[in-house]
């Protein structure tokens, strides 16, 4: 069975797949962030370069298309993003951070996975 199909059967796999890829595309920016920002060294941002690029794959196994993919994404990818800010930042989000997170989250659910 392949990647996809699995997604396409067990939602939970399919909901891993999008948090990965947004851990992905998050660490990765953030190295490239480190070397322009903090003036890190440029292995950082190789990596980061890597890591990007991975990241690029992992929507492909999806089972969707490309547009309904990448929409859902996006607010698994807000939601990411907060809690990266808190846990690698230490920045705690305001009020309308989170509300606005779980909008764009179960924005993402039922643009992903409503029964059509």
């Amino acid at each position: 069975m392949a990647i996809e199909e699995i997604a396409t059967v067990n939602p939970i796999f399919s909901v891993i797949l999008f948090f990965v890829a947004a851990m992905m595309e998050i660490g990765g920016g953030y190295l490239i962030w480190l070397w322009i920002r903090e003036k890190k060294t440029i292995v950082l941002a190789l990596l980061g370069g890597i890591i990007l690029f991975v990241y690029g794959i992992i929507p492909t196994l999806q089972p969707a298309h490309f547009g309904r993919v990448y929409a859902a994404y996006g607010g698994i990818f807000i939601l990411s993003s907060i809690v990266w800010g808190m846990v690698v930042d230490k920045k705690r989000p305001d009020k309308y951070e989170i509300i606005g997170s779980f909008v764009a989250f179960f924005g993402a659910i039922i643009i992903f996975y409503t029964p059509r």
